[in-house]
């Protein structure tokens, strides 16, 4: 009895001992290949990597090859999307991965805003994960007249992550959860109810969503299938490096935007395109520092050059108007034109000012204005806006109400399907 005992512990410990080397084996051969992806030369290979869900089998594929075939024929199209996303797309693909998200999430801006963190739309929502602003006050996104964080690149995603995730663990499927970020939380729980009420299956593809609900799920589906096979669809990806782009820096005091660009040795468009949560000319920070996203080789510079610069930071201050006056008063008071006034703080020309409006105005130190005459005011630059398609709009009213083509507007979107309520076309405005 003993010997058998032994020889069963024996046996035992064999087993054990082989399971324990087949995980560890199973370990490191993972540990390869997640080394091999971060140390690949091209961030689509990453991406690839990590894409998690699976195509449906007909007929709902074909809805996804109909909406893939689009952008398969529009390459360039596709590529300009790609392109605007150059600056963000390390940095959001590494914070899906270390969640341990499924990658297609990483695509998620392609639909929202492509990739545009500046892009308007009418329907008040704005960034890069196209936050409205109750939603973006929920997710703890500040929103006033010196920032509106959903436009801020780092603070945004975090934000869509963490909702995401959240709508994941309600919902206990990625497709729905990614269906309640387009249609909302509460709308998918109320048609989900009405299905388990009536004994039917909450599977995504079962689910009586809205259509358009659907085309958006489908969207994301369609982009992975062709990223995942670009070589099938003959279609060169734009490369990005598999690097990030840029690295943050804390604020600690107020600072003109201009001052910020010439320290870090950059343009205005790449401040811009980098932190386009601010709405001013002037950082303002209140208790918390702000950060700043630099472009990384430019980091070192900025720092540096910072914390030698003694002059004044800031050249810009708020101005209430008092009761009875007018623009011009205030110009010659603060040493400056109507004109420069009007443009930085985007009044109308003919628009009178009213009592309690808030303005910018040259800062005044010591009796002296800050020196502002070697710095331009930024101009507005080309924008897209978000047009949402509401009940009865044509592509023929839309196109002129914009004072572009239809076939402009298919170009811009990468479709020549019909229009359906709530459909979100992207629209150039120069």
């Amino acid at each position: 009895m003993i010997i058998k005992r032994n020889v069963i512990f024996a046996i035992l410990f064999l087993l054990i001992s082989a399971a324990c080397s087949f995980l560890s084996f199973n370990a490191f051969a993972d540990r390869l290949l997640h080394d091999k992806a971060q140390h690949s030369s091209n961030l689509w290979e990453r991406i690839r990597n990590g894409f998690a869900l699976a195509l449906p089998p007909s007929p709902n594929n074909k809805a996804i090859r109909k909406i893939a075939l689009n952008y398969i024929q529009n390459p360039h199209a596709f590529n300009s999307i790609v392109a605007n996303g150059e600056r963000y797309l390390f940095y959001i693909m590494e914070e899906v991965e270390r969640r341990g998200m499924p990658m297609e999430i990483a695509l998620l801006p392609i639909i929202e805003s492509a990739y545009d963190p500046l892009i308007k739309s009418n329907s008040q929502t704005a960034g890069l994960w196209q936050f409205i602003p109750e939603t973006g006050r929920i997710l703890g996104l500040e929103q006033n007249v010196w920032h509106d964080d959903r436009r801020d690149i780092v603070a945004s995603t975090q934000a869509a992550l963490d909702y995401l995730q959240y709508l994941y663990l309600k919902f206990d499927n990625w497709k729905l959860a990614l269906a309640a970020y387009n249609l909302g939380e509460g709308a998918v729980s109320k048609i989900l109810a009405k299905h388990i009420h009536k004994g039917r299956t909450v599977n995504f593809y079962d689910v009586n969503l809205p259509v358009e609900v659907k085309h958006y799920v489908y969207k994301i589906l369609a982009i992975k299938d062709i990223v995942a096979n670009a070589k099938k669809y003959g279609i060169q990806l734009r490369s990005i490096p598999n690097r990030p782009y840029f690295d943050t820096v804390k604020i600690h005091e107020h600072i003109d935007i201009p001052l910020v660009t010439r320290l870090a040795n950059i343009s205005e468009v790449e401040f811009t395109a980098l932190n386009p949560a601010y709405n001013r000319y002037v950082i303002k920070v209140s208790n918390e520092p702000r950060t700043l996203l630099i472009p990384r080789e430019k980091k070192e510079i900025f720092v540096r050059n910072l914390e030698t610069y003694h002059d004044p930071r800031i050249s810009w201050q708020f101005y209430r108007v008092k009761k009875g006056e007018k623009i011009n008063e205030i110009a010659t008071r603060h040493e400056t034109t109507v004109k420069q006034l009007q443009t930085i703080n985007g009044i109308a020309r003919n628009k009178n000012l009213t009592l309690g409006q808030k303005i910018l105005v040259p800062q005044i130190v010591a009796g002296n204005q800050i020196a502002r005459s070697s710095w331009k005011i930024p101009t507005q630059r080309n924008q897209s806006v978000v047009y949402v398609v509401k009940k009865g709009d044509t592509l023929y009213e839309i196109a002129k109400r914009y004072r572009t083509t239809v076939d402009q507007i298919k170009h811009w979107n990468n479709s020549d399907e019909n229009l359906s309520i709530g459909q979100k076309l992207v629209m150039l405005r120069g």
